[in-house]
């Protein structure tokens, strides 16, 4: 089992690992069953005998796993017949949501990627703005890296702040990815802090299609 993966049906939270493990014990919940009454099942251990079998097991419980604070995990294998003892229509939904995530393509996964690109995007930034600064004869401090992603938060989404990063929509993370390349280029350009404030702008009225509302506040040179 790998990274938790959470994915949300009719307002109820399901768990899953980016590797397909389904939380059993949380899904089971909402219908008023448990997976050890599915567990007991001759049906099931028939099952999981010919799975095992199939898959070259010599352990079952291998496929089934205990977890002290979250209870029962089934293995993908399980996981689907599991739901769907629970509900048909529900067990449809974890087959697609599994499938996804075994194939790379659940859009949690897609997310977690662009996360991870943003933080190594703006690690790049960094380095092009202190190299910046220290051509200028200045000492790079921690208040000009804060300047520097606040300006690209304002870009985004108005507000001259600290931003949540990881509570961004895809869409969200996509334009940040965006205007964090956007401000590295004019970094590198040797462009003024007011003339990135503008070009950033810019960049983001190109995306969204729509005027971005303007805001005045101090200006942070480096």
């Amino acid at each position: 089992m790998k990274g938790l993966i959470t994915s949300e049906r009719n307002g109820v939270e399901h768990q899953f690992s980016d590797d397909g493990w389904f939380n059993a014990t949380l899904a089971s919940r909402p219908f008023n069953k448990r997976p050890i009454d599915w567990l007991r099942l001759d049906e099931t251990k028939n099952y999981i005998s010919a799975l095992c079998e199939q898959l070259g097991i010599s352990e079952p419980k291998s496929l089934i796993k205990a977890k002290r604070n979250s209870g029962t995990w089934l293995h993908p294998k399980l996981a689907v017949p599991f739901a769907r003892w629970l509900d048909t229509h529900f067990g449809v939904w974890c087959d697609l949501q599994i499938d996804q995530l075994l194939r790379g393509k659940h859009p949690v996964l897609d997310k977690k990627r662009l996360r991870h690109q943003t933080a190594s995007t703006f690690k790049a930034l960094t380095a092009v703005l202190q190299q910046t600064l220290e051509q200028q004869g200045k000492e790079a401090k921690r208040h000009h890296f804060m300047n520097e992603a606040r300006l690209i938060n304002w870009a985004l989404n108005g507000e001259f702040k600290g931003l949540d990063r990881d509570s961004l929509s895809y869409e969200d993370l996509d334009l940040l990815a965006s205007l964090e390349v956007q401000d590295l280029i004019l970094i590198a350009s040797k462009c003024t802090y007011e003339e990135r404030k503008t070009a950033l702008q810019e960049h983001t009225q190109q995306v969204m299609h729509k005027p971005t509302q303007s805001i005045t506040y101090a200006s942070m040179e480096a």
